[in-house]
């Protein structure tokens, strides 16, 4: 359950960087099938399954908000790092 968690989380951050909120309902119910398969791959009962449900899709869910904060945050840092770089005034003397 903790890799699965680990990979939506990771999956979720790498898809904000990329698709707009959308994504997530598809992204959420192939993690879903997969934490179905893992569940029943392993034969454990019906609330180990549910929760590693859970897990993953909450993991997904995180995982994008985390990347789009991410992604905005350091988009909002470059834009202001540019535009100080860009400023026409100078602290150098004018030259003659």
């Amino acid at each position: 359950m903790i890799w699965l968690s680990i990979v939506s989380l990771t999956s979720g951050a790498l898809l904000a960087q990329r698709f707009k909120i959308i994504v997530l309902l598809p992204a959420t119910l192939v993690v879903v099938l997969l934490a179905v398969g893992a569940g029943l791959g392993q034969t454990q009962g019906a609330w180990p399954t549910l929760l590693m449900i859970a897990a993953a899709s909450v993991s997904i869910q995180t995982g994008y908000f985390v990347g789009m904060l991410l992604h905005h945050g350091l988009g909002a840092l470059s834009a202001c790092r540019s535009s100080s770089f860009s400023d026409p005034t100078s602290a150098r003397d004018p030259v003659r």
